[in-house]
């Protein structure tokens, strides 16, 4: 844990409000710094403790037509530390109806604001509203990886659709 999530409350760190207000505890393992750049601009959430990603929302109404890719301003960018990174995912909720996130990382020396790439696969065209939410913001660990040229082992393991289907 880094020394500054080590102080409590301090910042407003200490605590998370989710979209319907209620706080609950956090105990972080890591900082990241938020800057709201557009006055519509909300902070991510998390909707429950304990879950795995933040929301992200659209600041702006934006519309993607279909079959369009869309770029989509957050309105924010953060500052996480050495050694950790934020993924961009989807929302099931929208890819159910067609519209799907385009996976995206941001490496911890990103400091622009965040956009989220927006394909609408769906037979109209989709509009955000000002506060929707748009995709989710995980923040991992990066480990360290060497990789090693050299002759990988064999398993009895098959190819594409080899467990089934």
């Amino acid at each position: 844990m880094t020394e500054g999530a080590q102080q409590g409350t301090e910042g407003g760190f200490g605590k998370e409000a989710g979209p319907f207000g209620v706080e609950f505890p956090l105990n972080p393992d890591t900082r990241v710094r938020i800057e709201l750049r557009d006055p519509q601009a909300r902070r991510p959430t998390l909707a429950h403790p304990g879950d795995a990603c933040f929301d992200l929302y659209a600041p702006q109404g934006v519309e993607v037509p279909v079959g369009a890719t869309v770029a989509v301003d957050t309105g924010l960018a953060i500052e996480l530390e050495e050694g950790w990174e934020a993924q961009i995912r989807g929302r099931s909720g929208l890819a159910r109806r067609g519209i799907l996130v385009h996976p995206g990382t941001i490496d911890f020396q990103y400091r622009l604001n965040l956009w989220v790439l927006v394909h609408n696969l769906s037979q109209e065209t989709w509009a955000f509203q000002a506060g929707d939410r748009i995709a989710q913001m995980k923040i991992s660990r990066v480990w360290q990886v060497e990789l090693v040229e050299a002759p990988v082992r064999p398993t009895p393991r098959g190819g594409l659709g080899s467990t089934g289907r």
